[in-house]
């Protein structure tokens, strides 16, 4: 039986340094339900998150970026993927921070998905909306084989 550790990005790794890089990179692949290809005339995405711990309206937005956000980089080489990170002094601050993504198009028009108190999966489901994205089929998606962990311990 294996180890696993808790990374805060990748949950429940193997103890192994190998078998820990083939996970991440299978992740940042991604499944069918997580790989998009955005329309081509999309050209940048740009989040805005507060950059203290978030909790509250802002987790989803956070999740998101660290859960879907290396996929669909992953498969949109062509899209500028921007991450602005808000610094607030209050709590004032906090609540005024937009939780928010914009996406911009190759004519600079900008489309805004307001992030505050979603799930990560109704980001995910606005952003594929928002740029007309299609799925990646499961056999363009690159998988590295595990090997047996045997070999690993």
């Amino acid at each position: 039986m294996s180890k696993t550790s808790n990374c805060a990005m990748f949950k429940n790794l193997p103890s192994s340094r190998i078998l820990k890089q083939i996970t991440r990179l299978n992740n940042i692949a991604g499944t069918p339900e997580t790989a998009f290809r955005f329309n081509p005339k999309y050209t940048k995405l740009e989040l805005f998150l507060i950059k203290q711990n978030v909790s509250g309206s802002a987790i989803g937005l956070k999740k998101f970026w660290r859960n879907h956000l290396p996929t669909l980089k992953f498969h949109n080489e062509d899209v500028n993927f921007i991450l602005t990170r808000i610094n607030t002094e209050t709590k004032e601050d906090i609540s005024k921070c937009p939780s928010k993504i914009v996406v911009y198009d190759n004519a600079n028009n900008k489309y805004e998905i307001d992030c505050a108190d979603r799930q990560v999966s109704d980001i995910l489901a606005e952003v594929v909306k928002v740029t007309e994205a299609s799925p990646v089929p499961e056999k363009e998606i690159p998988v590295i084989a595990t090997p047996q962990q045997d070999n690993f311990i």
